[in-house]
């Protein structure tokens, strides 16, 4: 029977390098979500295909996705086992580095289960409500906070919502120096940085 020979160029050989690397057995979840962000950074892929090629649904790879907007100090508590993806996971509700943070340092010192930490964070979001008694949209509203879990997938890093009680309110999407920037520019816009600021 006559061999069949692929041809494969050399941009295709690095995708299937860096798909066999995360498909590891022993690879942590950062450093899976490490991989996901370089095959759609540095190789366009979107989170459909990312899927396809590494054999998971697209909302497992949103999920990993999304651990890599935690702070460096929950980040390095994850990788050292002190707290699992799913804590990075439950973590990711609160839109302030600083609380999220605090409570993952809890977490881990209090060897919490994610269940613990889920409910931690539900206390700790009604616990921060503005003073005066009035309730924060964002965190009561089941229709906002879809819509800002839709838009954490889409852009893979955190997104909040936030309401001014007068009906109007601002999307705010943190970066991480300017080629994350240039990452939130062509997803919201379709174009590359370099077309607009030459």
């Amino acid at each position: 029977v006559p061999a069949l020979v692929r041809h494969v160029d050399d941009r295709a050989l690095l995708v299937l390098a860096l798909v066999e690397n995360i498909q590891r057995a022993d690879l942590g979840a950062l450093e899976e979500a490490k991989g996901y962000a370089a095959l759609r950074e540095e190789f366009g892929l979107t989170q459909n295909e990312i899927a396809a090629a590494v054999g998971k649904s697209r909302s497992a790879v949103a999920n990993t996705l999304r651990l890599l907007a935690l702070p460096p100090s929950v980040r390095r508590l994850i990788d050292d086992g002190s707290l699992s993806a799913g804590h990075g996971r439950a973590l990711l509700a609160l839109n302030d580095s600083v609380q999220i943070s605090d409570l993952g340092r809890k977490a881990a010192e209090g060897r919490w289960s994610v269940r613990e930490l889920e409910a931690a964070v539900k206390a700790f979001v009604r616990g921060s409500a503005p003073p005066g008694g009035a309730k924060r949209p964002t965190t009561q509203d089941p229709a906002v906070a879809a819509l800002e879990e839709s838009l954490q997938v889409a852009m893979g890093s955190r997104v909040a919502i936030r309401w001014s009680g007068k009906g109007d309110g601002t999307i705010r999407i943190p970066f991480k120096g300017p080629r994350d920037l240039e990452r939130v520019f062509h997803i919201i816009t379709g174009k590359d940085a370099s077309d607009v600021v030459g």
